[in-house]
């Protein structure tokens, strides 16, 4: 079987959300409400789990299913407000965002964060458009908002940007309706509620610090550049003449495309997805200067099909030059993401391992800030992480989940072989008593036998 990104070995935050997924409803809910996320998205990880096996292709597919769906309201939001060519483009564009590419095979919350706030702004806009039911459409915008904040705490930043929307309509004359959009926000706080002191305790876990650095702006450049076109950076294919790297290129090609839009067409309403994709952005960049830094550019990633919406709505003739030369070194971008897996091989590797372990044998984790622990228990190797003295993990690595056997800081006694994992340097690993006897490395990925001395 070919590996693809579908079916290549899963990570470690792949990992830690697989193993909590296995659990029961109750003990994710009670295990995670003690990290840093809520807890939609493992519980339909754990239903996926019941229906259809744990395995890789599980863990993608769910993700793959939401990035689907969030596409189907791409769509719809692009065809109700501009025309179903438009709705096409604008589909297209986001499916091929090599950002929102990447994610769309993550088994994390990503996808259905992205999923769960693009409905909720379709469902918002229908309801100020005036489209269809009105009873529909504030179900459907107290669902999916709901949705998307039970899926990661930064949707509540999307939802910064409905209100300031509400405070425009409602200035222009909307009054009604915006206190109607205001009720349904009441609604769906009140059935937030049940979150609220799991929210207060994971907000005060993260104010007292986290493993994000104070954002400069060139991190604010960075990021905005990856989300037009520059994330995936492993083909490094130079265009002539230009003397860039086809990754490099891209975000150019989107500003050309932008240049070319029509912008004094449907002004109020190209104004509103650029408060989507902008201001959740601005925002988090502004709140981590001061406070605990929270820029990370996987948490803003529903942002992105605002951007797309953008670059694909009111075109001009001229348009559709940049725009197809854009999509295209998006797809070839994509395309060889997706067949190049970059991941460390930790299901070769497990192979390995299993086929050498002898009875007896101890096999730990070396390297505690950047453990895998949660790879070797997916892949069933019991291998703890292995810490010396009393030092304590920080909770941003998973110790919600962390068992008392998850971790050791010494080797048992009588033990006469040791089985080490390991991404570091092989000379990194010092084992007093110990010797090294035989070691294998994939990519990045490491393992040593250690044989105790005579």
């Amino acid at each position: 079987m070919i590996e693809t990104v579908f079916n290549e070995s899963i990570w470690g935050d792949e990992g830690f959300s697989a193993i909590l997924s296995m659990k029961s409803v109750p003990d994710i809910i009670k295990i995670i409400s003690h990290d840093t996320s809520p807890p939609l998205y493992n519980l339909t990880e754990h239903f996926a789990f019941q229906y259809f096996g744990v395995s890789e292709i599980t863990i993608r597919s769910l993700s793959f299913f939401y990035f689907l769906l969030c596409l189907l309201f791409v769509y719809l939001i692009s065809s109700m407000i501009w025309s179903k060519k438009t709705g096409i483009f604008a589909v297209a564009a986001t499916a091929l965002n090599p950002f929102f590419f990447i994610y769309a095979f993550e088994g994390r919350m990503y996808s259905i964060l992205a999923f769960g706030v693009t409905a909720s702004m379709y469902f918002f806009l229908r309801i100020f458009l005036f489209k269809g039911k009105q009873i529909v459409n504030y179900i459907g915008y107290i669902f999916f908002t709901l949705w998307a904040i039970y899926s990661h705490h930064f949707a509540f930043f999307a939802i910064i940007v409905q209100a300031v929307w509400v405070v425009k309509e409602f200035l222009s004359g909307k009054r009604r309706t915006s206190f109607a959009v205001f009720k349904s926000l009441l609604i769906v706080g009140l059935l937030y509620a049940p979150w609220l002191v799991p929210l207060y305790n994971q907000v005060t876990m993260v104010k007292g610090g986290f493993w994000l650095g104070k954002p400069t702006f060139n991190d604010l450049k960075v990021l905005i550049y990856d989300y037009l076109g520059q994330a995936i950076k492993y083909l490094n294919f130079q265009i002539p003449y230009v003397n860039l790297k086809i990754y490099e290129l891209a975000p150019y090609l989107v500003f050309a495309t932008l240049i070319t839009r029509k912008w004094w067409k449907s002004i109020s309403k190209t104004v509103f997805f650029l408060l989507w994709f902008l201001l959740p952005i601005l925002i988090t960049w502004g709140i981590s200067q001061k406070f605990t830094s929270i820029f990370f550019n996987r948490y803003l990633l529903y942002t992105i099909p605002a951007a797309m919406i953008v670059l694909t709505s009111c075109r001009s003739k001229i348009t559709f030059i940049p725009l197809f030369v854009t999509l295209s070194i998006f797809a070839i971008i994509d395309t060889n993401y997706f067949l190049t897996p970059k991941k460390l091989p930790f299901k070769k590797m497990s192979q390995y391992v299993l086929s050498t372990e002898k009875r007896g044998d101890l096999l730990i984790n070396w390297n505690s800030s950047a453990h895998h622990l949660w790879e070797s228990k997916f892949y069933k190797i019991p291998a703890p992480i292995y810490v010396l003295g009393e030092v304590e993990l920080p909770y941003y690595v998973g110790t919600a989940l962390m068992e008392k056997t998850d971790i050791i800081r010494s080797i048992p006694k009588g033990t006469k072989r040791v089985g080490v994992i390991t991404n570091g340097s092989f000379d990194e690993i010092h084992l007093n008593g110990y010797v090294l006897e035989e070691k294998k490395q994939l990519g990045d990925l490491k393992f040593a036998w250690f044989d105790a001395q005579e």
